[in-house]
């Protein structure tokens, strides 16, 4: 496996709440985190028999309705099963029950027996969300540390830098985090006449923790959704604390897309993520929501650390998300992203 060299905070860090210097925290070697292109992802394998209880993590939603599919002539609620039994595992009780049974229509119906169809949602699972979170370290104590340096902006700078070492996304952000700040605040307010007053970051991981480099007024409603209810709970507790109006939710948005009208829409590396289970579901994402603006982003690099036919491959894929949606797309420069600004084209309608 390919090494990379980051800044990490001890496995169960005591948060600090005083401004202290990023170049403070003690370099060490770990392995290279998965990245959200589901090529790159690395599955290891799972078992059929998750045993233990209790997460590190914020409690799971309650499981949805269970819903009948039986086949090969079985009468059971088969695929009710699979759900309930992946979500009882310690490693997927933080996910979306929505987005478990999701998976589990599709991935159930490929495999002869039961303990095989749980197996697949897993391993698919592991690539839909817990491949990007391998450092995520007591979620319960960054949300109580969080709550503790509410309206502190110094500490809640520090901690942001901390957390976004728990998600692959927003880590590898950090060696250029001083200038990926003031790049994204200058795309946000480009050829805008006022700041967005709806922001909806979708697919978000730890995204919503750059708020302090964005400059976002206060009273814009920021709203964002993931399939990780750890994610969430560290999202919306530093939502609150850093006094910015609106809120985290667990949410499968390919299978509840969000809608409305929104100033801005948010989704950053989060394509690959959104397409791993169906193609094209990121396209259906964005054509659900009547945006002004979307900035869409593609890592430009592999775990082993080359861009060899990268940004040629995620070009065309934003051509192909974008393909007869109402935007004009222009590129953009975003240190370590392949970005994108999707502006919607003058005279096009809440429905074009």
């Amino acid at each position: 496996m390919a090494r990379v060299r980051l800044r990490v905070p001890a496995p169960r860090p005591a948060f600090a709440t005083g401004a202290v210097a990023t170049a403070s925290i003690t370099p060490i070697d770990l392995p290279q985190a998965p990245h959200a292109a589901a090529a790159r992802v690395d599955t290891p394998p799972l078992s059929r028999r998750e045993k233990g209880r209790g997460s590190e993590g914020m409690p799971p939603a309650p499981t949805p309705a269970p819903h009948t599919a039986a086949r090969e002539g079985r009468s059971v609620p088969a695929h009710a099963r699979i759900v309930a039994e992946v979500l009882a595992a310690r490693h997927f009780r933080h996910l979306s029950p929505d987005l478990v049974t999701r998976v589990t229509a599709v991935e159930a119906p490929k495999a002869p027996r039961h303990a095989d169809a749980v197996d697949r949602v897993k391993r698919r699972l592991h690539q839909v969300a817990n491949a990007y979170v391998p450092a995520l370290h007591a979620p319960r104590d960054a949300i109580d540390a969080i709550r503790a340096a509410a309206g502190d902006a110094d500490a809640l700078r520090v901690l942001a830098v901390s957390l976004m070492h728990g998600h692959a996304s927003t880590a590898e952000r950090l060696p250029t985090l001083d200038l990926v700040g003031p790049a994204l605040r200058r795309v946000i307010g480009t050829g805008v006449d006022l700041p967005p007053r709806r922001v909806v970051d979708l697919a978000c991981g730890l995204n919503p923790l750059l708020l302090p480099w964005l400059g976002l007024p206060r009273d814009c409603t920021y709203e964002a959704y993931d399939v990780d209810a750890r994610l969430v709970g560290i999202v919306d507790a530093f939502l609150q604390a850093w006094g910015q109006s609106g809120s985290a939710s667990v949410r499968d948005v390919v299978g509840d897309p969000v809608g409305g009208t929104a100033d801005l829409v948010l989704l950053m590396k989060a394509v690959p993520c959104l397409d791993q289970v169906r193609a094209g579901s990121a396209r259906t994402v964005l054509s659900g929501i009547h945006a002004r603006r979307v900035i869409v982003t593609w890592p430009i690099q592999s775990l082993g650390g080359t861009a060899k036919g990268m940004r040629a491959t995620y070009r065309r894929a934003c051509d192909a998300l974008v393909a007869d949606l109402p935007y004009v797309v222009a590129e953009v420069a975003i240190p370590g992203e392949l970005a994108f600004v999707l502006d919607r084209a003058p005279g096009a309608g809440p429905d074009a």
